[in-house]
């Protein structure tokens, strides 16, 4: 039923979540996944969507395609953001993967008993690649074969770049071994540079943290208190009667100006609303812009969302609490 429904998938969102699958070697058929996701995803959404319209008035139209939008984007992200924390960790155990298998070359090593014996568990999801690439190599594959496959199954640039320079390398009959030791040197110096400039730019990323988290929820939670204060007093007060008081000259506009008002008044409910749906975009694009600060991915950022979220909204309601504590006479 799963593999069914899945045909049913755009092509380009089928292939997005079988391409994700692979990076997080989820042995799995891809159709039957992509039909879980959205036949679950799918009455799950009716069920979300009903239990807004109960509780929150919210139409049931909007609020299921919402909700399906979001239980589909979500688990997508979800399985992106693994393959792309999988892909970073390959890159930080590369440059020491290449030295080890180019020592074992020099060593008088062939080429997939080399990667056989670079597999060591301390390179984690790197390990599992190069022994597989090993044997391939042993069965009668071609190693630039081998190395493209090893480069498809990591969602990293860096890795798949490599890849292809050694493959190049192979192809051209240039001396492996020092061309691997010339990419680890390489790719250390890259990542002393990139360590450099992410120390260079955290004083960008306290900004926006601070205006996310700290700054909107107080400016948000002291306005939206002071509104409704002001709309309470002005509820109990009662309208002044202008018509009688004589004027002349240029304040008689003035006063037709404010005979005209309707004395209608922000609701503080449409002022909570509207503060908490702002500190939402607010938090979200910030972490966004953190994780293309310091990835340069705006998926990396997406981890950052829920303890930013809870920490803006602790404040903007705790800031409320301190206020109507302090000044919960005036309301």
């Amino acid at each position: 039923m799963y593999a069914r429904f899945s045909s049913l998938v755009p092509k380009p969102l089928f292939n997005a979540f079988k391409q994700q699958l692979i990076y997080n070697r989820i042995e799995m058929n891809p159709y039957k996944f992509t039909g879980f996701v959205f036949i679950y995803g799918f009455f799950l959404a009716i069920g979300v969507s009903l239990n807004a319209f109960l509780f929150l008035e919210i139409p049931v139209l909007a609020g299921f395609f919402v909700s399906f939008f979001a239980i589909i984007a979500g688990s997508y992200l979800y399985l992106k953001m693994k393959s792309e924390a999988k892909g970073k960790e390959v890159e930080k155990v590369l440059p020491d993967a290449l030295r080890l298998i180019a020592s074992n070359m020099k060593s008088g090593l062939t080429t997939e008993k080399a990667l056989f014996v670079a597999g060591r568990p301390e390179f984690g999801p790197l390990q599992i690649e190069l022994m597989n690439a090993s044997k391939k190599i042993a069965s009668g594959e071609k190693v630039e074969y081998a190395l493209k496959g090893m480069a498809d199954n990591i969602n990293s640039p860096v890795f798949k770049k490599t890849m292809w320079l050694i493959s190049q390398g192979i192809k051209s009959g240039g001396q492996i071994a020092d061309l691997l030791f010339q990419l680890s040197d390489d790719l250390k110096n890259q990542g002393a540079l990139d360590a450099e400039i992410s120390s260079n730019i955290s004083i960008y990323i306290l900004l926006i943290l601070f205006a996310a988290v700290a700054g909107a929820p107080l400016l948000f939670g002291i306005s939206s208190f002071i509104v409704e204060i002001l709309t309470k007093q002005m509820a109990l007060t009662s309208a002044a009667d202008i018509s009688s008081v004589p004027v002349s000259g240029n304040l008689s506009s003035i006063k037709g100006f404010l005979d005209k008002g309707s004395g209608e008044t922000l609701a503080p409910d449409f002022i909570m609303n509207f503060s908490m749906i702002m500190l939402v975009f607010t938090t979200i694009f910030s972490a966004l812009t953190i994780g293309v600060i310091n990835n340069g991915k705006e998926t990396a950022g997406l981890k950052y969302v829920l303890p930013m979220l809870l920490g803006a909204f602790s404040l903007f309601f705790g800031i409320r609490f301190i206020l109507l504590q302090v000044f919960g006479s005036l309301l």
